[in-house]
């Protein structure tokens, strides 16, 4: 093996639970503008060695919100 990671074979998981118990809505939650599963995506984003980046949720209303960044533009 080479050292080498294939970022084709790479995931990101990007756990974003709508019903926590200390803070409903976290994921959603506003910072500066974006919502907090904005900021978290787009940082993963930007990761060279990972070819994917999947939220797993459990709300409608995040899988919404990340549809629309997945929609945009790179």
């Amino acid at each position: 093996m080479s050292g080498k990671v294939d970022a084709a074979r790479v995931v990101i998981v990007i756990p974003a639970r709508y019903g926590s118990t200390r803070l409903p809505g976290k994921p959603l939650v506003d910072l500066a503008g974006k919502p907090m599963i904005q900021r978290v995506f787009e940082q993963a984003k930007k990761a060279k060695t990972a070819g994917r980046v999947i939220v797993a949720t459990d709300d409608e209303r995040i899988i919404k919100v990340v549809k629309g960044l997945a929609a945009r533009p790179q």
